[in-house]
């Protein structure tokens, strides 16, 4: 019992089993794709490569499963797997961001950076304002180590994206840099200008105010320096250097009871405990000369605290506004405006002491207060709108375009606010990309201040971004004329010609692209992204000659950049200067010894040139480029196929016999290999062979593979030893009362693969009776290009008492054959023929033609016939169409050699043609048809008429 329970649970696992697989397997290539994708939505990673390799076996040119794959293969961590298929689909789909996306993934993984940048850049293209490919840019050349690059990608990025802060932060770094540089050389002012622009970038960055404070330090300008320090600290409250340097400062200045009430104030004690225990001390006792100053202000708080009295609080909330008695001036502000509810000047007292503070919540509290109460108070009116202003831009920083724009338009009211009010506004229509708006804008500030290039400079943008690249370049080509000394102006025009040149490039206008990039040449001729997008598109054009031109101005400027030598061969070898090409290559690979892409486009020149010489005729050279050229990039099949092709139609069968086994050796696995060894064991008619290695071919397409397994059925019945063949003649007479038929039966058997043995059997009945012919017959292979046969036949009545023949076959190259035979014939009335026969016959790959000369000679007179046939295979089944067209005193006829003697004096001329059906891959039948038109006396010898005579035979051949 126990037993018979452990059986059901095995039958239940195995049906169970047989299910799951049932369910996986499917008749549709887009189920498949559901399935995986489905998967990699799961991240199922195993499963979906899995789904999408059985899509691909039912439709193997389906990008998007090939796509699936390539990605599922990524996330397992099979890159090279994962790069050449997805490559696969980037030769298809150069503009799938997808596809170029999960190739930069995986060139960066691989640390094949040179591959990834160029990925990258494609992306760019594409999208060239996508922040996250330029930071993965950047990336990708801080880990080459190439940082030039990376800055100037930086900074290019930071002109795309001002507002992005953390890009920002990168870009002031870069410029703090910049700024210690200019210190280090005594240039104050230019390090002061750097550290200034970092500070409105980035208000809260230390490094920016410690390097301006150090500056003017060195300057000699201790006041400037403590003026930077306070803005500094409002930021950064809490920082001990800045707290010290403030401190240090005012002792420096002399303003010791300043630094004593700083510290009191605003340094925590908690924190901060060493300047309250040991720097206040000393300040104090620096500061014992001004006592009576500090018992002044003390005494008048005491009587401000016991009267209210007014002189006694203007004297106090003066003197702690004025000596930075910030928390005093707080404390009896609100005691004033308390006791004084509408007291405008307390509260406008209140408002500007949390001005310099930044306390920005109390100080917007205080105006918006103020504002209600005294709406038309001019200067309130410039805080609230100030205030205001600061909100409509904070918005805007946030993406709340349309929370922001009411406040702009409200502000643009105001004369203090239009300007700016404007600007916001056009920016905020820019990034809406609402561009008639945005259009109109920009208008209306350059009607504003019509002198002020910075607009014109912005309506320039606005137009690039719309992408009317010429209107945008041709505003700046006018600030260029207009401001020649300024430099700005031919950068900004350089730069709007690349994204000019990378739209031409993106919509494939690629003859349009070159004078828009010689435009910007004009200005900037090391530019390397115009050099670069040149050469693409002199490549696209193509003009192969301007593109090497371009990719040598490019090497001027950037003599060790791999990438311009890389296009550089690249451009040589399609203009077919191979030598040079390989030179630059050459070049390179001193350098970069282990590149794998230079050596796979040394690789891809080597094919090119060894394609070249092919056309030209020059085998033996092409050859050894194809084997260089493999050697090099065996991953690539290209250059191995079309040498092993070229070797099976140019060389002798055992040199390629040889070439593919060696290559066999090298890659045991290559599937076109073994299917070429065996083309070479066919042409040999080494049938066994050659069907079994023949078996090997992979053939993708359903019908396609169906029609080689056909082909493959006939070379396995071409590899029987027995062969059989039954033919039926009917010839008849529209000229001459006659009809008669003749029945032939032939056989013959390999013996091994040189001799083959045979016998023939030909019956002829006619009123005059019944004719026999028989015979026996044997060939023999003596190398695979040479082989003979010989033959003896007896015959009754209408046939020769006997025939004796024999004939030579030899091979040669480029698919020629030809022949030569001697035929000895004796008729019934002992008349004897000598014949000579001699052919040439070439066979291309679905066609055969042969030409052949017969001449002969009898006891008195020589006669003679030309004969021309073709057969060619109208299927992969190798059913054939045949002619024939003959002339000549002697007729033609391949079955029965002289059998009508009573015709050699005349002349004749024949035409006919056949069909050959594949019944199956072991028989074959065969129907031929002919018309024969000769002369012959009709009543004397000198009467002569023209009959015509028709022939049909079928023939069945079988093999067994």
């Amino acid at each position: 019992m126990k037993i018979n329970k452990y059986i059901l649970i095995l039958i239940v696992t195995i049906i169970s089993q047989f299910n799951t697989y049932a369910q996986d397997v499917y008749d549709s290539s887009d189920l498949y794709f559901e399935e995986a994708k489905r998967d990699i939505a799961e991240q199922n990673f195993t499963r979906a490569a899995k789904m999408s390799w059985r899509g691909l076996q039912l439709a193997p040119e389906d990008l998007d499963l090939k796509t699936l794959l390539g990605k599922a293969n990524l996330q397992l961590g099979r890159y090279d797997t994962a790069r050449y298929v997805l490559k696969q689909v980037y030769e298809r789909r150069r503009k799938d961001i997808d596809v170029l996306g999960f190739l930069v993934t995986i060139e960066h993984t691989t640390k094949r950076y040179s591959d990834a940048i160029c990925f990258v850049n494609e992306l760019l293209e594409i999208t060239p304002y996508s922040r996250g490919w330029w930071r993965r840019k950047i990336l990708i050349y801080k880990e080459m180590g190439n940082y030039e690059e990376a800055e100037r990608a930086l900074k290019r990025l930071y002109q795309i994206y001002p507002d992005d802060t953390e890009i920002q932060d990168d870009y002031n770094y870069i410029m703090l840099n910049d700024g210690n540089s200019a210190v280090e050389n005594r240039r104050y002012d230019d390090a002061n200008q750097v550290y200034k622009t970092v500070i409105d970038n980035d208000p809260s960055n230390k490094q920016a105010y410690i390097g301006i404070i150090r500056n003017e330090l060195l300057k000699g300008d201790p006041e400037i320096a403590l003026q930077y320090t306070n803005r500094a600290l409002l930021e950064l409250r809490e920082d001990s250097e800045l707290i010290e340097k403030k401190i240090g400062l005012l002792e420096q200045l002399g303003r010791h009871e300043e630094a004593i009430v700083y510290i009191k104030t605003e340094v925590d004690k908690g924190k901060f405990p060493t300047i309250h225990s040991e720097t206040l001390p000393y300040l104090m006792q620096q500061s014992a000369n001004f006592n009576e100053y500090n018992d002044s202000y003390e005494i008048q708080k005491k009587l401000l605290d016991l009267n209210g009295n007014s002189e006694s609080q203007t004297y106090v909330i003066n003197n702690a506004l004025g000596k930075g008695y910030d928390v005093d001036a707080e404390y009896f502000l609100k005691k004033g405006i308390k006791r004084s509810p509408n007291n405008k000047k307390l509260q406008v007292q209140l408002k500007e002491l949390y001005r310099p503070i930044k306390d920005k919540d109390r100080f917007e509290r205080e105006v918006l207060i103020l504002h209600e109460k005294f709406p038309n108070d001019t200067d309130i009116t410039y805080d609230y709108n100030l205030v205001m202003y600061g909100r409509a831009k904070t918005l805007v920083e946030n993406r709340q375009f349309d929370a922001a724009l009411p406040i702009f338009e409200d502000l643009v009211s105001s004369p203090d606010f239009q300007k700016e009010a404007e600007q916001q506004i056009f920016g905020i229509y820019l990034a809406l990309q609402k561009y008639d708006e945005a259009t109109d804008q920009i208008d209306k500030l350059i009607g504003l201040e019509p002198d002020n290039p910075d607009y014109l400079v912005k309506k320039s943008t606005l137009y690039q971004e719309m992408e009317l690249f010429e209107d945008a370049l041709e505003i700046t080509r006018g600030l260029e004329q207009q401001y020649p000394l300024e430099d700005k102006y031919p950068r900004i025009y350089v730069s709007q010609t690349e994204a000019y040149a990378t739209y031409l490039m993106r919509e494939q206008r690629f003859r349009a692209v070159l004078p828009v990039i010689e435009d910007g040449l004009t200005r900037e001729n090391n530019n390397k992204r115009l050099l670069e997008i040149a050469i693409n598109a002199s490549s696209a054009i193509p003009d192969y000659e301007r593109g090497v031109n371009y990719s040598k101005s490019a090497l001027s400027f950037y003599p060790n950049n791999k990438n311009f030598k890389l296009k550089l061969s690249n451009l040589l070898a399609q203009n077919k200067q191979y030598d040079d090409a390989i030179n630059v290559l050459d070049s390179l690979k001193i350098v970069y010894k282990y590149d794998r892409k230079i050596k796979n486009s040394l690789a891809e020149v080597l094919w090119f040139r060894g394609k070249n010489k092919e056309e030209e005729g020059l085998i033996d050279e092409a050859i050894e480029d194809y084997r260089i050229s493999d050697s090099l990039n065996s991953t690539e099949d290209y250059a191995l196929q079309r040498m092993i092709n070229l070797y099976i139609q140019e060389k002798p069968n055992e040199d390629a016999l040889e070439i593919v086994n060696e290559k066999l050796e090298q890659y045991p696995n290559d599937n076109f290999l073994k299917y070429k060894k065996g083309i070479v064991y066919e042409l040999m008619e080494q049938y066994d062979s050659a069907y079994y290695y023949q078996s090997f071919r992979q053939i993708d397409d359903p019908f396609e593979r169906n029609e080689w397994n056909n082909a493959l059925e006939v070379l396995k019945a071409a590899k029987l030893k027995n062969k059989l063949a039954a033919t039926y003649t009917q010839a008849s007479s529209d000229s001459t009362a006659f009809s008669t038929s003749l029945a032939s039966l032939g056989y013959s058997h390999r013996y091994d693969e040189k001799n083959t043995f045979g016998a023939d059997l030909n019956y002829a009945a006619r009123r005059s009776g019944v004719g026999v012919q028989g015979g026996l017959n044997y060939s023999r292979i003596f190398t695979p290009t040479l082989y003979a046969d010989v033959g003896v036949l007896f015959g009754s009545k209408f046939f020769p008492k006997f025939i004796l023949y024999g004939n030579a076959y030899k091979g040669l190259n480029n698919g020629y054959d030809v022949q030569a035979g001697l035929r000895f014939s004796r008729l019934q009335n002992d008349v004897n023929f000598l014949t000579l026969n001699l052919g040439a016959s070439r066979t291309w790959e679905d066609i055969w033609v042969s030409a052949k000369a017969i001449l002969m000679r009898d006891d008195q007179f020589n006669y003679f016939n030309f004969a021309a046939q073709t057969r060619i295979n109208v299927n992969t089944r190798k059913d054939y169409v045949s002619f024939i067209v003959s002339f000549g005193s002697a007729p033609f006829n391949d079955q029965l050699a002289e059998g009508e003697t009573a015709f050699l004096d005349f002349s004749n001329v024949l035409v006919g043609a056949g069909y050959g059906y594949n019944i199956s891959p072991k028989t074959m039948l065969l129907v031929n048809g002919s018309w024969i038109n000769f002369k012959s006396p009709v009543t004397d010898s000198t009467a002569l008429a023209y009959i015509n005579q028709y022939n049909l035979s079928v023939s069945i051949i079988t093999r067994f």
